[in-house]
């Protein structure tokens, strides 16, 4: 994204022959890099939340409220996904404007990306429970 950003300057503003593409690429590479941040984010703990009610509470309702944090992610992105599958389809035909590819592959990463995200949360989920049963045993 930087790079297309850095040609499109040179090329408007040094060379004065703007490239009609860039500003279309750039944007899509936006939109790629915003969904996948999302999974990389919650898989490196660098999404904001307000822990103030759940730090006082006991260490296994804690772990509770984790537990039970993680399936409503799990349950939302599987939601997005299914949402997000009939706008791919419609985006079969549609093509981009000046670079002329689907559509589909813009939109293609809200269903890669939430993907990633349930499991993430499956696999913290799945985490917390083998802790729960480690200490309980």
């Amino acid at each position: 994204m930087v790079a297309v950003t850095l040609a499109q300057v040179i090329f408007r503003y040094v060379i004065a022959a703007p490239l009609p593409w860039s500003e279309e690429m750039a944007r899509y590479c936006f939109v790629w890099i915003v969904f996948l941040g999302g999974a990389i984010g919650l898989a490196r703990g660098f999404h904001l939340g307000v822990d103030l009610f759940a730090n006082m509470l006991p260490t296994r309702m804690r772990r509770s409220l984790e537990a039970v944090t993680c399936v409503l992610i799990a349950c939302f992105a599987a939601a997005v996904i299914y949402a997000s599958l009939p706008v791919l389809s419609i985006n079969m035909m549609q093509r981009s404007p000046a670079l002329g590819v689907q559509m589909a592959w813009i939109y293609i990463a809200i269903p890669i990306s939430m993907g990633l995200i349930a499991l993430i949360s499956v696999e913290r989920f799945v985490a917390i429970l083998r802790q729960t049963t480690q200490q309980r045993g």
